[in-house]
Formats: C-alpha cells, sequence, structure tokens
C-alpha cells in the first residue's frame, strides 16, 4: 500500500540557480511519459529546486513518496534543501555512485558547463541509465545571436567571462569553464553511446529576437554556403549531421536562451 508524502518545502524557499524556465522545459520533459515503479536522478542537483518540482510531481500523481521513485545528487550535497530526498555526494572525478542501469530519466540541468571532463560526464549519465532512459542536459545556448554576437566582439561566449586563473578550485563552481554548443553537446551524447538527440529550448529572449529579424538573411545564407561546401567535401559527413546542422540554423536555436536535450539510451 502506497502513502502520499507530507507536504514539501515551499517552493519560495528553495531557488532555481539556474533560470526557472529552463527547469520547467527538463521538468515537463523529464515527467512526460513518467510511469509508476520508474525512477529519475537529478544529477548536479544544487539545492534541489529541480528535485522539489519531480517530488511534488511524484507524490501527487502517483501518491507514493518522493523517494521511491526519485534520487540526488551532488558534488556538494550539503547544500541540498528539499527534504523530500537525500541528495548523495558525487565523486570528485564525476563518477556518480550509482550502479549500471538503474534510472529511466537522468537530468543534469545547468551542469555540464561547470564539468572538466565533459566527455565522462555524459558517459556517466548513459551508463546509470537502462535501455530505453532519457537523459535530460541544460546548458546557455551558445548559439542563439546575443551570444554570437558576443563571441564576434570579445571573444567570450555569453555567460561565460574570464575566470581566475589563481583558483584552485578543480570544478570551478563559481564560474562556467566549458562552454558547449548544441553541435558538441550532441557529439557527446552520440560519442558516449546515446541512439537518439533532439533539442528542445527554454524561452525566446526579445533582443535575439530583435537581432535575429535583422541578421537573419545573414546567418541563412552564410549557413546555406556552409551546407554546400560541407556536402561537396563530406557528404557521408553532411548526411550524419544532417538533422543536428538542421536545428542549429533554425530560428529556434537564434533566439533561445538555453538548450535541453533529450538523449535516448
Amino acid at each position: 500500500m502506497t502513502t502520499r508524502s507530507p507536504l514539501p518545502t515551499s517552493h519560495e524557499s528553495i531557488k532555481p540557480i539556474s533560470h526557472a524556465s529552463t527547469n520547467q522545459r527538463a521538468f515537463e520533459l523529464a515527467t512526460r511519459d513518467l510511469r509508476p515503479g520508474q525512477r529519475i536522478v537529478d544529477v548536479g542537483a544544487g539545492q534541489g529546486y529541480f528535485s522539489q518540482l519531480v517530488g511534488e510531481h511524484v507524490a501527487r500523481t502517483f501518491g507514493v513518496t518522493p523517494d521511491t521513485m526519485l534520487s540526488a545528487c551532488d558534488l556538494y550535497p550539503e547544500q541540498f534543501r528539499y527534504t523530500g530526498v537525500r541528495c548523495d555526494p558525487t565523486e570528485p572525478s564525476g563518477r556518480l555512485r550509482y550502479p549500471d542501469g538503474g534510472f529511466d530519466v537522468a537530468c543534469s540541468i545547468e551542469v555540464i558547463e561547470h564539468i572538466e571532463d565533459q566527455f565522462q560526464f555524459v558517459r556517466e549519465l548513459h551508463r546509470v541509465l537502462r535501455p530505453g532512459g532519457r537523459a535530460i542536459i541544460s546548458t546557455p545556448n551558445l548559439l542563439n545571436i546575443n551570444s554570437r554576437l558576443r563571441y564576434l566582439h570579445s571573444g567570450f561566449w555569453l555567460l561565460f567571462d574570464p575566470l581566475s586563473l589563481s583558483s584552485q578550485d578543480p570544478v570551478h563552481t563559481s564560474g562556467h569553464i566549458g562552454p558547449i554548443t548544441y553541435y558538441y553537446l550532441a557529439y557527446l551524447c552520440h560519442r558516449a553511446g546515446f541512439s537518439r538527440v533532439r533539442v528542445h529550448y527554454d524561452r525566446r529572449k526579445r533582443s535575439a529576437m530583435a537581432w535575429g529579424a535583422l541578421l537573419l538573411p545573414f546567418v541563412t545564407l552564410g549557413n546555406a554556403g556552409f551546407r554546400r561546401r560541407l556536402e561537396a567535401k563530406k557528404p557521408e559527413v553532411a548526411r550524419e549531421n544532417e538533422t543536428i546542422l538542421d536545428a542549429m540554423g533554425s530560428w529556434d536555436m537564434l533566439t533561445s536562451r538555453s538548450i535541453v536535450v533529450e538523449a535516448v539510451k
């Protein structure tokens, strides 16, 4: 017999470190096909805002305590504040302390840009998933038009600034150290063994829509020329990457704040 969990801490007391709209989009994807008995893990859970979203959903929808279906982990578990589940420590190397194939969904919200070894991190998400399981990975969208323009004049993507060269923190948790575009995140997922990769978006930036409307002809023509050259020189590579390249030149990619990648094992 199942029991309902007590009322969790209010959303007002646990603030999202990443944007609320990014958490909401990831939440929609993570819980879209969730069934009783399946398990979700929140990797890099921070204070627990996303875990709380999922925990409340599990309690409300399935009538079970959140820890029946939800796990959370972070390098600094002492910062976790959601009382519905415990937060397990992760190893400094990035390895997750979970057995192979233990989860149906692995979520990582605005974490990968803080990670030194991104290949290993994505492989770990793949490892802890069951066959058919899904990884939900969000990161700032470096390919929106604002970020492209900032890189053009400064050499730094939007939300990625110069870092302290004297810091001894191995993961630089106070800053973004690993800027990654959608293309290379999709590439990492394929390299890790995921069979299908799709990209979703959180919200459009008004300034990006204004700049995008102005610069869309330039971007469209430039992208078309790039694609023609690629098809002529490396037709097989062009074919393999067609879906990813289509997304990279889309209006959503040019205007959205963050990307949320869904990868299926």
